[in-house]
Formats: structure tokens, C-alpha cells, sequence
């Protein structure tokens, strides 16, 4: 019996390369350290400042910037200050894969880090982060956005 272990723990460690079976512990472990930070801070949405909001979505969702403009590249806002470069470049790059592939719900960019470009009531969110976002995410982020500018509008 032992010959018959050993292989079967041979072929099974060979099979985990190849497929690369994912170890899902770890992602237990990540898990609880997102909890433990999600209980331990408050992020409250509820601002008058838009630049103050995307301040608070950057660290909620982990991301490193998060710019959004307008469909022909004017910027509303970015955490990074004033970076009109970012906006134009991503909605042209929007633009362009939109127009080639026109049922796009989001762009994924991975490079060093991940580049982001998702569209919303007729804006273009673009968030750099180092790890990729789901679309549901890249939607929170919008619709806490679109929460502030809808309450502005009135």
C-alpha cells in the first residue's frame, strides 16, 4: 500500500502544477484579514466634497487612484489631483475598444499594475490598483459616485 501512496502523492502534486489547482486556505486567511480591517474602520460615504469622497472610496476598495470623466475625456475628479492625462488617455482607449467591440461592460489593463476603465451613466471610471477588481466592485465604486452627483444635481 505504501508504493500506492506515494504515487497517488506524486500524481496529485504533478496534477496541481499542470492545472494549478488554487489552495483556497489562503484565501480564508485573506478573507479575515479584509473582516478585521472592515470592522475595525468606518467608511462613511456621506461627504459634501467630491474629492473627499473619492478619497474614501480609494481606501475602502484598495485601490491606488480612482479618476472619472467625462465620455470625451474631461475629467470630473482623480485622487491623484489634477491628472487630465489619465482621463484622456483612458476614455480614448474606452472609446476605441467600445467602438470595436461594442457590447464591452469593462476594460481590464494588467501592465505593472492593474488599469481599470469602466463606464457609467455616461462616465468613465478608471481605477489603478494592484490587484483587478470585479466588475461588481468597479460598480460600487460608481454607484457611490453617482449616489453623490445625483444628490448635487437636487
Amino acid at each position: 500500500m505504501s508504493i500506492l501512496t506515494s504515487a497517488k502523492s506524486a500524481i496529485k502534486g504533478l496534477a496541481e502544477k499542470i492545472l494549478y489547482v488554487d489552495d483556497t486556505s489562503v484565501a480564508r486567511d485573506q478573507l479575515r484579514v479584509l473582516e478585521d480591517y472592515y470592522s475595525k474602520f468606518y467608511f462613511d460615504t456621506n461627504t459634501d466634497d467630491l474629492q473627499e469622497l473619492a478619497g474614501i472610496l480609494k481606501k475602502k476598495h484598495f485601490v491606488d487612484s480612482i479618476c472619472v470623466s467625462q465620455n470625451n475625456g474631461s475629467m470630473i475628479v482623480s485622487t491623484n489631483g489634477q491628472d487630465l492625462n489619465e482621463a484622456v488617455i483612458g476614455t480614448a482607449l474606452f472609446n476605441y475598444i467600445q467602438s470595436e467591440i461594442p457590447k464591452s461592460e469593462a476594460v481590464m489593463i494588467k501592465s505593472k499594475d492593474w488599469f481599470m476603465l469602466y463606464p457609467y451613466e455616461h462616465k468613465i471610471y478608471i481605477v489603478k490598483a494592484p490587484a483587478s477588481l470585479s466588475v461588481v466592485e468597479l460598480r460600487a465604486i460608481a454607484k457611490d459616485m453617482e449616489c453623490f452627483f445625483s444628490k448635487r444635481k437636487k
